[in-house]
């Protein structure tokens, strides 16, 4: 029977007589997986900085043997296969054989039908994954450009208010200039005024002066000529 899976490891297009649906979950991190790349083995050598792609290999290793089928079958094959570190013609044919002797009912044709059902599990979480990454960029894209459109329009408020604070202080510096030429030219405005003020003032001192030394001569001729 079919042990350890769940929701994403459950398979559906493959006969089930005699399999009972397993009751234990196999799933990826928390954090967001990167899968191997479609049509890729496994047992690809991967690099050793690429720590993420080793983790969520090893995991998918993991939901492997969490799905493994009972008795001798592709996944025990690939087992031996992948132990060996040869791929050649020699460590297949040896494989196969042990294979046999463990189960007399393997051939080709049922490993390679095993062999689509455990890369058909795989598929189905890599794309499950995939539309939960693309989900949550999508989410991440979403709040950065609300982020940036609200930024963008502070900057763009505090640029017309910078434009608008210049427009009025070029304003300002003209009238302050309009108001320096009026300034220069109040002593020329009142010029007039003053020097007919300061005329009248030069008359009613003459003025005086004449009428007193008029008055001065009459009183001088009285006290002379009347006894």
């Amino acid at each position: 029977m079919l042990k350890s899976w769940k929701h994403l490891f459950v398979k559906t297009d493959e006969p089930t007589a005699g399999k009972e649906e397993a009751i234990e979950a196999f799933s990826l991190p928390a954090s967001e997986p990167i899968a191997p790349a479609a049509g890729k083995s496994s047992i690809t050598p991967v690099k050793a900085q690429d720590a993420a792609v080793s983790e969520v290999i090893e995991v998918y290793e993991s939901g492997l043997e969490s799905i493994n089928m009972p008795g001798y079958d592709f996944y025990e094959f690939y087992q031996a296969i992948t132990i060996t570190g040869q791929t050649g013609e020699h460590t297949y044919q040896l494989a196969f054989q042990m294979a046999r002797s463990m189960d007399k009912t393997i051939t080709v044709q049922k490993l390679l039908q095993d062999a689509e059902f455990y890369i058909s599990k795989i598929n189905e979480v890599h794309g499950q994954y995939v539309g939960q990454g693309q989900s949550k960029l999508r989410s991440l894209e979403e709040k950065k450009l609300a982020e940036k459109g609200q930024l963008q329009s502070e900057i763009d408020q505090g640029a017309a208010r910078i434009a608008q604070l210049r427009a009025e202080l070029q304003q300002l510096e003209s009238t302050v200039g309009q108001q320096k030429g009026m300034l220069a030219k109040i002593d020329e405005g009142f010029a007039p005024q003053e020097r007919s003020v300061r005329e009248k003032l030069a008359a009613n001192d003459a003025a005086r002066s004449i009428s007193i030394e008029k008055l001065q001569k009459i009183r001088e001729g009285i006290s002379r000529f009347i006894k």
